[in-house]
């Protein structure tokens, strides 16, 4: 008991600022519950506009793929070169394919002045 007294003397004014927090929080609840909860608008209200309710579609058959004919394998136009005609590219060959275009440049530089 002598606790509880002495815990209400310390903390006085703690309890006082909590009972007019409470007292004013209700005040307030109060009078917006009067005033603005029952004021009736003064423009007439339009009825919602709602949407109506989407139905699932309707699940259709399912579709089976035609059968494919095989296609022909498409023959190439004429013969592939014989490998002895088509070009190696070594190291020499891009050597020397390095050089004839430096040749070529400096040809085409030389003819322009």
């Amino acid at each position: 008991m002598l606790i509880g007294i002495a815990l209400v003397v310390l903390f006085w004014q703690y309890i006082l600022a909590g009972l007019a927090l409470w007292a004013t929080v209700s005040i307030v609840r109060a009078f917006i519950n009067l005033a603005a909860a029952d004021a009736k608008p003064t423009y007439p209200r339009k009825p919602l506009e709602r949407r109506p309710l989407q139905t699932r579609p309707v699940a259709k058959p399912v579709q089976t793929r035609p059968v494919a004919k095989p296609k022909p394998k498409p023959e190439p136009a004429r013969e592939l070169p014989a490998p002895d005609y088509l070009p190696r590219w070594n190291p020499g060959r891009r050597q020397e394919a390095g050089r004839e275009l430096a040749q070529w440049q400096k040809d085409f530089d030389s003819a322009g002045q």
